[in-house]
């Protein structure tokens, strides 16, 4: 009997164990990466508070993404020329990447098999294989990349040449340069609209967001009115775009119809980076000066809170829906 009870114990703590981890994991975190303080803060978006700090090795963090199964961080380490992988499971480091330098930007295919590298200071990109967490391929691509996205069928791969006022295009089916794409001054980031057929890139030297046609990368539209836009956001839907202007310390909200700004939301010091939850109810701002996040409600575009206790320049934000 006494066997019986203990076996009972053991399958209730082991089942308990297991709830916990699942709910923790449908959690609406947000996690944002802290260039100077070499952490990522986690957030709960269902209260908006700061609930975890996760400790980094490396230094000078700045973009990051999620894996479509929540279970893992991908961060850039700039000033080591290396990626942290993080589990959002145990929130701690498992591995570290080596990569090209200087990485500023990653993204990650829809399936989670590949990551993705810009490195800025190399200028190439890394391609991660996330089963086995090695440098796979290594892609040329112009001058200081700073901004990257992946085509939401996975063939290809967008690159922002933030010194070069072109998009490098690379073939995720071979890994290689399949073209360049035309922009304006300085790109930094890109967005695809839901339906995959249009990217927004914002070129900060140009204050400016150019409207690409993905299958060809022509400038169907060039949207003025920005200061430095430094990162570009689409909602779900695609009817709007939240584009962060790092000198004004505000985000331009833009109406993809008529392509014009109709909205302008103030948030904290040198804006860096924006991300729309899978609702499309709140957009999430990193505030470099300001070490907070913005939270928009996009229902009236005000900002119903700010996190004052993330870690120090705050670079970049991330989703786990």
């Amino acid at each position: 009997m006494r066997a019986r009870k203990n076996i009972s114990s053991i399958v209730l703590r082991v089942f308990a164990f297991t709830a916990t981890v699942v709910a923790m994991s449908a959690q609406p975190y947000g996690y944002v990466s802290n260039e100077m303080s070499n952490t990522v803060s986690v957030v709960n978006r269902a209260t908006n508070t700061v609930c975890d700090t996760i400790s980094v090795s490396g230094a000078g963090l700045t973009g990051l993404a999620v894996t479509p199964s929540g279970s893992y961080i991908y961060v850039a380490e700039q000033s080591e020329n290396s990626v942290a992988v993080i589990s959002t499971a145990s929130r701690s480091v498992v591995a570290t990447i080596p990569v090209g330098s200087a990485p500023v930007q990653v993204a990650i295919t829809p399936n989670g098999a590949s990551v993705y590298v810009a490195n800025s200071g190399s200028n190439n990109v890394s391609v991660i294989n996330t089963g086995t967490n090695t440098v796979v391929a290594t892609v040329p691509v112009g001058a200081r990349p700073a901004g990257i996205a992946v085509t939401l069928d996975g063939s290809e791969v967008l690159v922002a040449d933030g010194m070069a006022s072109t998009i490098s295009v690379i073939n995720t089916q071979t890994n290689s340069g399949w073209g360049t794409w035309w922009t304006r001054s300085g790109p930094t980031r890109i967005a695809l609209s839901p339906g995959g057929g249009v990217a927004y890139v914002t070129n900060q030297f140009a204050n400016s967001v150019t409207v690409h046609r993905i299958l060809d990368g022509a400038i169907l539209q060039t949207i003025p009115g920005f200061s430095t836009p430094s990162s570009v956001a689409v909602t779900p839907n695609g009817r709007y775009l939240y584009v962060a202007n790092g000198t004004a310390a505000s985000v331009s909200v833009v109406d993809t119809s008529s392509l014009e700004i109709v909205a302008t939301v103030p948030t904290g010091p040198l804006p860096t980076s924006v991300a729309i939850s899978a609702d499309g109810s709140r957009a999430y701002v990193t505030n470099g000066f300001g070490y907070s996040l913005s939270v928009i409600n996009t229902a009236d575009n005000t900002v119903i809170s700010t996190l004052s206790n993330v870690g120090s320049l705050p670079a970049a934000v991330a989703l786990s829906n």
